[in-house]
């Protein structure tokens, strides 16, 4: 996972979060996506900090071989 955050001073809170989840998974992309909403719908840390924060990012695929990301 690689999270990338812009704070802002007055008031303090953070303006924006850019991040990138890479799962090592051989579902079919269907499902993947599928997890990426349901994360985005239910997910406690994802509910919490996205009513004040503009929140964008991606689920992707790693390859399983070497465990860096999946450029297909």
């Amino acid at each position: 996972m690689h999270v990338e955050g812009v704070r802002q001073d007055v008031p303090p809170k953070m303006g924006s979060i850019h991040y990138e989840i890479l799962v090592d998974t051989d579902e079919s992309n269907h499902h993947l996506q599928l997890l990426h909403e349901n994360v985005k719908k239910y997910g406690t840390v994802f509910n919490t900090v996205a009513p004040g924060t503009h929140l964008m990012g991606e689920m992707r695929r790693m390859k399983v071989s070497d465990g860096s990301p999946n450029e297909s």
